[in-house]
């Protein structure tokens, strides 16, 4: 926090008080009364800061098409600042106004779709192979690390860049309508991939008509790499979960409902 309000400071954007909106991964703080958003890396193990600088990129140029983003502020340069061991970007403020319109989200996300088809820069594959194997290693072999290993290397068609954590937890509904945000894990594999995001949940056991109703409003899609692509991108939320159990031990049961579903795709 203290490197965000510094940064901050010195391009003239002061802090009266600094609101934290989120702490996991990473921290997420309005510099309050400025309509800025600092997200500034963790520390925490397994955070990589170029996540940071290709959340920046991608929404940047998804914003400039026009498509329902989180913008960069245009306050201050949005960065990447690097300050006391910490990456910072600077986002646009934008406040919440009523119930997520769950249609609208779904339209929103083919409109970021279009808007990413032409991306060109370097960004992971879908599953995050390498990523998970890293979050893995510090744990004992076992069947499960084996397997969320097996499944986050399924190959999935090369596609298109990609939001890359598409659940409606990750879209708000403000004034001007629905917005995306936490582009942080972008990637490029099929759009199939993001719509597996959008209704993992729902796929997995918990009924989520929200999400059903997200993806009749995306419109056309595969069917058959959709179900493809959902263990690729669950066995990354599993890995996700079991590298944050020792920070965070709500994640626990969490871990096991993905597990257990996860076990059906078995080879």
């Amino acid at each position: 926090m203290e490197a965000a309000i510094a940064v901050a400071d010195a391009y003239g954007v002061h802090c009266e008080k600094p609101i934290v909106l989120s702490e996991a991964w990473h921290l997420l703080v309005h510099l309050w009364p400025a309509p800025v958003v600092a997200r500034v890396t963790s520390g925490a193990p397994g955070v990589d800061p170029g996540d940071v600088e290709r959340e920046l990129t991608v929404a940047s140029h998804a914003a400039r098409a026009g498509a329902p983003v989180v913008r960069p502020s245009d306050l201050l340069p949005p960065g990447p600042h690097d300050h006391d061991g910490h990456t910072i970007v600077f986002w646009q403020y934008i406040a919440r106004a009523g119930k997520l319109d769950a249609a609208a989200a779904g339209r929103g996300l083919r409109t970021i779709h279009d808007s990413l088809a032409d991306y060109d820069g370097e960004l992971p594959r879908a599953g995050r192979a390498d990523e998970v194997r890293a979050m893995l290693e510090p744990f004992a072999p076992s069947d499960d690390v084996d397997l969320l290993c097996e499944l986050a290397s399924r190959e999935l068609p090369e596609g298109q860049a990609l939001h890359g954590d598409a659940h409606l937890f990750n879209c708000i509904q403000t004034a001007s309508g629905s917005i995306w945000h936490d582009l942080e894990t972008a990637c490029r594999g099929p759009r199939e991939y993001d719509l597996a995001a959008l209704v993992l949940d729902d796929r997995s056991g918990d009924s989520d008509p929200e999400a059903r109703s997200a993806l009749v409003a995306y419109g056309s899609y595969d069917e058959e790499l959709l179900e493809r692509a959902l263990p690729v991108y669950a066995a990354w939320i599993a890995a996700s979960f079991m590298a944050a159990i020792p920070r965070r031990a709500d994640a626990a049961p969490a871990l096991e409902r993905q597990l257990l579903f996860l076990r059906r795709f078995r080879r």
